[in-house]
């Protein structure tokens, strides 16, 4: 009798160990499972990225190059197919040319305040009292929000902070509370490793309601954007003491530049990729055009350079610039977000905007 009850009480110790390499036996066998499948989708993944990179079309070869360097969470990828040589010659033969012109001030003749609060003389403004409206933009390949402000000398660069401090920008919709805005797309660039940057400092020439924040008088800045004192958008390359010397009140610095003195750019390839993208242009009337792609979601994949420009040349740009994208691309009126952010996150902080006064 005491031998079978101390059988069964060895038994019963047993049955929790038993029980434990059952659970752990199970665990194995998920995680197995789990990193197998994982394995499988990263490798049907790099083989359809591979039948893409090398396949036999050219043209959507060189967009998902593009597209992937454009994004800083993503410059990695090409170079698992392609040589850092080859990579540059792909960038190069898909590229917007430089023309190297710089804006003529005289091609952009803003009428008179009298004249732009009669809506008898300008029946394009009759029903939208603040001198704003959106159009919606549907491409083949992306939807999109052009935003036209009637009053160029609304339009200013906002910024986050002074940039000596280290802080992180702001978002959007918080800087434009800082500055009491009715409007604001995102600006120029900054720098942002791996998706990772914090907007705390920008990138290129910074000019805020005339006072230089960013970049110095003696270098020279490629893509400066922004606005002369009589209210004309510049764009072009420039050293500081150029964009001082031409008056230029408030700029960022981003680019390529698309369309100058009125000649839309020149376009080698398939003109970049399909991203989200956000852009500024002037009409010979003075009145600002401000653009947003939406990109990076089965609904728009993105614009193009090539996409850009043709939206602004059919709404009349004598200048046009190409702003900060990806991610950054942002569009709010009146407290609501115009476009949908390809970011997982909501808007990112950033050191720039380009803003509307009520």
């Amino acid at each position: 009798m005491i031998k079978t009850e101390t059988k069964k009480k060895k038994l019963k110790r047993r049955h929790p160990k038993k029980a434990s390499g059952l659970a752990g036996r199970i665990i194995r066998r998920t995680l197995l499972c789990l990193l197998t499948l994982i394995l499988l989708i990263v490798g049907a993944l790099y083989g359809i990225c591979a039948i893409v990179f090398k396949g036999p079309s050219v043209d959507a070869r060189d967009r998902l190059v593009n597209s992937t360097l454009e994004a800083s969470a993503t410059k990695w990828v090409p170079r698992l197919f392609f040589s850092e040589e080859k990579i540059n010659e792909i960038v190069d033969s898909n590229a917007v040319v430089d023309s190297n012109e710089i804006t003529d001030p005289g091609l952009v003749v803003i009428p008179p305040p009298e004249n732009t609060q009669n809506p008898e003389i300008n029946d394009e403004w009759a029903d939208y009292p603040d001198g704003i409206k959106i159009i919606n933009i549907k491409g083949d390949s992306y939807r999109g929000y052009l935003m036209i402000v009637r009053d160029p000398s609304k339009v200013y660069v906002a910024t986050s902070s002074d940039f000596r401090s280290g802080k992180p920008g702001l978002k959007i919709f918080d800087a434009m509370k800082k500055e009491g805005a009715i409007a604001a797309v995102n600006g120029g660039g900054f720098p942002d490793v791996g998706g990772a940057g914090t907007g705390d400092v920008p990138l290129g020439l910074t000019i805020s309601k005339g006072e230089l924040l960013w970049g110095d008088r003696y270098s020279y800045y490629t893509g400066v954007i922004g606005f002369n004192k009589d209210n004309v958008l510049m764009v072009g390359n420039m050293t500081g003491q150029q964009a001082l010397d031409a008056g230029i009140r408030d700029c960022v610095c981003f680019g390529p530049v698309l369309i100058v003195n009125g000649e839309p750019a020149q376009i080698n390839g398939a003109s970049g990729s399909l991203n989200p993208r956000t852009a500024i242009g002037q009409r010979a009337d003075g009145a600002v055009l401000l653009f947003c792609a939406d990109g990076r979601m089965n609904t728009s994949l993105g614009a193009s350079y090539a996409d850009i420009i043709d939206v602004m040349v059919e709404y009349g740009a004598v200048n046009a610039a190409n702003l900060d994208g990806g991610s950054s691309t942002h569009m709010y009126y009146k407290g609501e977000a115009i476009n949908v952010s390809s970011s997982l996150y909501g808007p990112r902080r950033m050191p720039t905007f380009f803003m509307v006064r009520e």
